[in-house]
């Protein structure tokens, strides 16, 4: 059976739900583009008989991961410790996506990368998020339990938070109580994971913190004054313009919440409301960063350009569609045209 997409999934060793892999549409995935990345990460499931002969022939040319925990059974009256696979089957490897497709073709005829439900393209992990995945494993594996639903339904009531200590630093997620454990709840390529062991002290509050820079910026008059739809004041209130590397961070951690919403639209064939989110969002941006981008005092800018070239994407997918009307394709072309001749440094290719 050819396991093609996320609709094809494996459950864990010990329940049942099919741990939130339903879709691959959270802030940390990235769809495989043109531009060969080699430190990236994919993954597929193959069933579990011919884990071991397929993870020795993909180890020859590739790096390759399997995410184990921790198994207690009684045997002759004794306990016994034993690892086993997290989720029969889930095998990552690291390298250019499109090469190891290829390599897969040729060896396995029947095995596919996971790809991405909303765009059709192979979804990615960055290496920035699978080596802490990578090295909590090692630590302590039982700290990492996999989710049964999607990351984007534990937003409701928890605000969206960053972790600033230790190896999870720079990770996005919210953080939930489970079995009278706080753990961080997160995605990883579209898998929704939950860690536990994360104290008060290891993070900050997104929301508060953007409320809090967008009311100074307020108060001291600078803050751009416009009329927007409904929907698009929601997304305004993610923007300030930024100063430092933290302020960056929090706004590409708020605007991932907007990048979720897209593909969720995409998906339900809700092609107006993504188109709208899209297009503001790439606006927004280039109104905030038009004058700082260059500043070097403001940080790295790689994270605002990938939320930017997801968001590209999307409304690329807009424009391809069969299911699109010709009026909408026409606004979206419109738009990115005038967006990049505006702001030329975004990453937009007309």
């Amino acid at each position: 059976m050819s396991l093609y997409s996320t609709g094809t999934q494996t459950n864990t060793k010990r329940s049942k739900p099919r741990s939130g892999l339903e879709t691959v549409s959270d802030p940390e995935s990235e769809v495989c583009a043109n531009i060969k990345d080699a430190t990236a990460w994919s993954y597929l499931f193959i069933h579990r008989a011919k884990v071991d002969s397929v993870n020795k022939k993909l180890k020859e040319q590739y790096r390759t991961f399997i995410h184990k925990s921790i198994v207690y059974t009684k045997e002759n009256r004794k306990i016994k410790k034993d690892e086993q696979p997290t989720i029969s089957g889930l095998l990552f490897v690291q390298g250019d996506c499109h090469e190891i497709q290829r390599f897969l073709k040729e060896n396995f005829t029947t095995l596919h990368l996971v790809k991405d439900c909303s765009t059709g393209q192979i979804a990615t992990i960055p290496n920035s998020v699978m080596q802490p995945f990578m090295q909590m494993s090692e630590i302590s594996l039982n700290r990492i339990r996999f989710m049964p639903h999607t990351f984007d339904y534990y937003a409701e009531g928890n605000p969206l938070i960053r972790i600033t200590s230790g190896i999870l630093t720079g990770l996005e997620g919210y953080r939930i109580r489970i079995a009278r454990d706080k753990c961080f709840v997160t995605s990883i390529g579209g898998m929704t994971v939950a860690i536990g062991g994360i104290h008060k002290e290891s993070f900050e509050n997104l929301d508060e913190y953007v409320k809090q820079r967008r009311e100074l910026l307020k108060r001291t008059g600078d803050t751009l004054q416009t009329t927007f739809t409904p929907l698009q004041t929601e997304i305004d209130k993610c923007f300030f313009i930024p100063r430092d590397q933290l302020d960056v961070m929090s706004i590409v951690g708020k605007l991932s919440q907007w990048l979720i919403r897209m593909k969720a639209d995409m998906t339900v064939k809700n092609f107006d409301e993504a188109v709208e989110i899209g297009l503001f969002m790439l606006e927004e941006t280039g109104s905030r960063f038009r004058h700082i981008h260059h500043d070097k005092r403001i940080g790295n800018l790689e994270d605002i350009r990938t939320i930017c070239v997801e968001t590209d994407k999307i409304l690329l997918t807009v424009i391809n569609s069969t299911d699109v009307s010709v009026d909408l394709k026409e606004i979206v072309e419109t738009g990115r045209e005038a967006i990049a001749i505006r702001f030329p440094f975004l990453p937009i290719e007309i």
